[in-house]
């Protein structure tokens, strides 16, 4: 019975994202994106029936969250196409990533702190700029809650791939190696998936961005909870 569950849960995910696929072919706009308007109806499927998100990690979405283990190790075919260009461009991406991250993580901190938000809610979002797995790995070991980290994860990436293209816009940023740092570094498999679709440099950059991310914050995050939190 748990496991007609379990698979009765993922087609519903599957069948929600395809749903979602179809609403962007006929409605192509930034807040069309399959994962927003998929999570979204997620969202109110598990609110108008009053089930938990804990529910639903536990009977089903666990299953798709760890699949995203294979999804990333399939990047490994571009970027190993791409291997010329990653070494050209490595003290780029290496020092982007380590802005980028220490930014992150301090921004977070400090904004938290200047909305008064508790301790607790600080540690959980303090990871939500990398890949879920990570992420909720560093939140449970600065003391965080991982399955709300999860879901400020997806906010992230969601945002990030919404909010990212006008940002870079608006900044004047058109090279490859910067937007794809840029989408690696904040909205991690969601954002390297969109700059896949740019331009394979870009998503091959972002993926490595995102990998070296996820590694720094493993770092740097049970560090600055010790210090600053």
């Amino acid at each position: 019975m748990n496991m007609l569950i379990t698979i009765g849960w993922i087609v519903l995910t599957v069948v929600l994202y395809k749903v979602s696929k179809r609403l962007y072919k006929w409605l192509p706009t930034p807040f069309t994106i399959p994962l927003l308007t998929a999570t979204a109806l997620m969202i109110l499927l598990l609110l108008f029936f009053h089930i938990p998100y804990e529910t639903y990690m536990k009977e089903g979405g666990g299953w798709i969250t760890k699949l995203l283990g294979p999804g990333i190790v399939a990047f490994a075919i571009p970027l190993y196409k791409q291997r010329c260009m990653l070494k050209k461009y490595i003290l780029p991406i290496s020092g982007g990533v380590f802005v980028g991250t220490t930014v992150a993580i301090l921004s977070d901190v400090a904004i938290s702190f200047m909305f008064g938000t508790d301790k607790s809610l600080i540690l959980t979002t303090l990871p939500k700029s990398v890949t879920m797995p990570v992420a909720m790995d560093v939140s449970q070991q600065i003391g965080g809650v991982p399955s709300l980290t999860a879901a400020f994860v997806v906010i992230a990436g969601i945002t990030g791939v919404i909010t990212g293209p006008v940002l870079l816009k608006w900044s004047r940023v058109t090279n490859f190696i910067g937007k794809g740092i840029g989408f690696g570094c904040s909205s991690h498999i969601m954002g390297v998936t969109q700059s896949m679709k740019n331009d394979e440099r870009e998503g091959v950059i972002g993926s490595v961005t995102m990998t070296l991310t996820a590694v720094l914050t493993c770092l740097l995050g049970p560090l600055f909870a010790g210090i600053l939190i």
